[in-house]
């Protein structure tokens, strides 16, 4: 069955629900929380991960969260134990000019317990700015998942997304890394702040993009930051971690279902890198209209429908064949700059990944394996999910990854 079709039923199953949802979330999150001093030493001001200020949104139960995944066809496997208070944190992170700037992201906490243990939950690919944080808390349905099993969970918006202006920068490994390891640094504000107990235990987890963030996130630390963050375990799940691997493969092809993805992520490109190239890359009318299709008002699903799925209509026939002859250096370069070439995690890693994955290959995961390992990882685990795609190895995915995480 097609995922797209999949995932449009999905939507309309779960629209009454979240309309329902989004009433009580305007009676209940209009109080903004009151922020600290500017002396507050919890809270350093004009630094990456400075909070901005906290609003809480919603409490939800866990009958009503059983509701949603019971309208979203999840396999309830366990009991969720905790009632969850979500609150939005606004905090500053640096942006591609290394500028500080705003950004935002939902803190999640579970009621009733005196030590948190602390998650980051890395959310899937999403192009809708307000698709995200205090618009649609169940775009973090992994998180609230998490958070009801008795975690403090953190779900960036990422760049560019909820409260960030400007273009996401889509799976550009250090800009994607820093809005996480940021808003970790806000979470541990707003604890300090309000009293809140949280253990030194540190786990990170996404999907699809997410995973890849994740992994990002996990090699910025060790690497840069191993004294602030000490991390427990990291579960990334589904991600595009061959980043060129997964490029040659998609233009080796007559046809790609999902163009949303690879066009997603040359734009990002372009514009980080500043190659000014889009006209060289794709075909008429797509040059021009890429830039406004990616301007945080349009949907995954208008985007992809407006796209042509046959490579040789969207792509400039000369770039193709620059590109896999190896004579585009530039976009190479900068593919490998942001893949996993010579690191290996500290952290323990277990990759979870669905066998018939046709949007993220599942040999990214296995290509992500070898190299971690490759490079000095030692503990590094691939865990597939046999017969599942993108969209059913999801909810799967996280079942497993609380479960390991429970391990610890």
């Amino acid at each position: 069955m097609n995922q797209g079709k999949q995932v449009n039923r999905m939507n309309i199953g779960l629209k009454s629900f979240l309309m329902a949802i989004v009433l009580v979330m305007i009676f209940t999150g209009c109080e903004k929380e009151s922020t600290q001093p500017e002396d507050n030493l919890c809270n350093p001001s004009g630094v990456s991960g400075e909070l901005l200020g906290s609003e809480f949104l919603i409490t939800i139960t866990p009958d009503q969260f059983q509701q949603y995944l019971g309208l979203a066809g999840a396999p309830i496997t366990f009991t969720l134990d905790y009632s969850v208070d979500i609150h939005k944190l606004s905090y500053l992170t640096r942006d591609k000019n290394d500028e500080l700037t705003a950004a935002s992201g939902l803190f999640m906490l579970p009621r009733g317990i005196d030590t948190l243990d602390l998650a980051s939950i890395q959310h899937g690919t999403i192009v809708e700015r307000s698709n995200v944080g205090r618009s649609n808390v169940f775009s973090a349905f992994d998180a609230i998942l998490l958070s009801m099993k008795g975690y403090a969970v953190a779900a960036p918006d990422y760049l560019g997304l909820g409260d960030s202006q400007g273009l996401h920068p889509y799976l550009h490994a250090e800009l994607s890394a820093s809005a996480v390891i940021d808003m970790l640094r806000s979470t541990r504000v707003y604890a300090c702040e309000n009293d809140i107990n949280l253990s030194d235990e540190l786990f990170l987890a996404g999907y699809s993009e997410g995973g890849f963030v994740t992994l990002a996130t996990q090699r910025v630390m060790e690497t840069q930051y191993p004294e602030e963050f000490t991390i427990t375990a990291v579960a990334p799940m589904a991600g595009p971690y061959d980043l060129a691997g997964s490029t040659r493969n998609i233009l080796l092809q007559e046809r790609y279902d999902y163009p949303i993805f690879l066009t997603y992520l040359v734009v990002a490109y372009n514009d980080i890198y500043g190659w000014d190239r889009l006209d060289e890359i794709f075909n008429e009318p797509y040059a021009s209209l890429l830039p406004s299709l990616f301007d945080g008002n349009s949907s995954s699903s208008e985007i992809n429908a407006a796209l042509p799925k046959a490579i040789d209509s969207l792509f400039v026939a000369t770039f193709v064949e620059s590109f896999l002859d190896g004579e585009e250096l530039e976009v190479n370069a900068a593919l490998l700059e942001n893949s996993f070439e010579g690191w290996g995690p500290i952290a323990p890693v277990m990759l979870v990944h669905g066998t018939a994955d046709s949007t993220v290959a599942f040999e990214n995961s296995v290509w992500a394996q070898e190299k971690l390992i490759e490079n000095g990882g030692v503990e590094v685990a691939l865990v597939p999910i046999p017969g599942a795609n993108h969209l059913t190895g999801a909810f799967t995915g996280f079942f497993i990854a609380q479960a390991w995480f429970e391990s610890f």
